[in-house]
């Protein structure tokens, strides 16, 4: 048989295997004749393999003959898919990629070594869940194309103002100081995934890893801003500017009192932060006529804004420290004036590795980034943002 008519044979001795396996009441005769005829097929395809082999060794062993080329001109095509069709692709190619398969198999039904598959239903999983809250929103973000230090000058001239032409002539120079933003090298754990699993599922792994690795960033660098790494992530320290009257428990008083402590130059962006346990004292808060201090948004849940105190907006953050004495719990200011969060560019790097663990047959994914993080509070007499310790 030619190379043709062999790739012929192979095709229609898969094609009567499956179908005589997707008959209602399957015999062992038909099981045998079945494992005959995927016999067949696997030795057919090692003709077709040496076949090809042949025909590219002849081609190379003919003389070329072949004009001098002229410029090389680009013409690189435009990738015209959606999202959603080339996180397909990138799926497909990592399932295959893992199992060691050519991308070109598109008979699923037949396994490499002649066997058949038993495809196995799955759904996508239920993972579980835990919020970060939204500090890292409300915190100036500062992106660099490299790592080195970059110094954050801090300017402060509110003491300084206008005097009579008659007073005596004195320097009145701002107060500057800075802060060095510096970063630290990141390191997710590995994610393996299991070949056997990537065999028997069918929901779209790529997402999932992706997913799982974006959240488990954003909530480690959620809880070094507000408190810190012991590296180059320093904590979120607003300076307290009352505290509380009872022991252990937030009053209405008190936060009107720190309300008004905030100069009223960083109201434009200010902002109340703490976290749901001390939510659910700030619920319970009402004014002389029992009206609640608190008044929730409809779309909490989608605008990270969960709601207003006097007007100002609610974010959650889930590192605040819990209502206890000697605690700070609640914050009110301008949280991109004294925060910065410095990430250093591309982000989140991922990588993969199929040789670290291929005794396990499995594949390694990992991530990497380089960030870092500084209070940038310019006056300590009127600082962007106040706290309220507690009794």
């Amino acid at each position: 048989m030619n190379y043709r008519e062999t790739v012929e044979r192979r095709n229609k001795l898969l094609t009567d295997a499956r179908t005589a396996m997707s008959a209602e009441n399957v015999t062992a005769e038909t099981r045998s004749a079945v494992d005959a005829m995927l016999a067949d097929a696997q030795s057919l395809k090692g003709d077709i393999e040496r076949m090809e082999a042949c025909a590219e060794s002849e081609q190379r062993s003919l003389p070329t003959n072949t004009p001098p080329r002229g410029a090389v001109e680009n013409h690189e095509a435009k990738d015209e898919r959606t999202f959603e069709e080339r996180n397909r692709a990138a799926n497909i190619a990592l399932r295959s990629f893992i199992r060691g398969e050519r991308f070109e198999q598109r008979d699923l039904t037949v396994a490499a070594n002649g066997g058949v598959m038993i495809p196995v239903a799955a759904v996508d999983p239920i993972q579980a869940k835990k919020s970060a809250g939204s500090i890292m929103d409300i915190v100036k973000r500062m992106r660099t194309t490299t790592g080195e230090d970059v110094r954050q000058p801090l300017w402060d001239d509110t003491s300084n103002g206008f005097v009579l032409d008659s007073t005596s002539i004195t320097t009145t120079d701002p107060s500057i100081t800075g802060t060095l933003l510096k970063v630290d090298g990141l390191r997710s754990n590995p994610i393996l995934l299991d070949n056997k699993l990537v065999q028997d599922v069918s929901y779209d792994l790529v997402t999932d890893v992706n997913n799982a690795i974006n959240l488990r960033y954003i909530r480690s660098v959620s809880q070094a801003i507000v408190q810190g790494n012991g590296s180059n992530f320093t904590a979120l320290s607003a300076p307290s500017a009352l505290t509380s009257t009872t022991t252990a428990i937030v009053k209405y008083a008190n936060l009107v009192g720190l309300m008004t402590a905030l100069d009223p130059a960083y109201s434009t962006n200010a902002c109340w932060s703490f976290s749901t346990a001390t939510l659910g004292q700030v619920m319970n808060l009402t004014d002389a006529n029992g009206r609640p201090l608190f008044l929730p948004f409809n779309d909490g849940g989608i605008s990270g804004f969960v709601g207003t105190i006097f007007g100002f907006p609610v974010k959650i953050d889930q590192y605040a420290a819990t209502v206890a004495t000697g605690n700070t719990p609640i914050r009110f200011g301008d949280h991109s004036a004294a925060y910065t969060l410095r990430e250093v560019e591309p982000g989140i790097v991922i990588k993969q590795s199929s040789d670290r663990w291929i005794e396990l047959n499995r594949l390694g994914v990992v991530a990497f980034a380089r960030a870092g993080g500084a209070p940038t509070i310019a006056s300590s007499t009127t600082p962007s943002i106040v706290s309220l310790t507690i009794k």
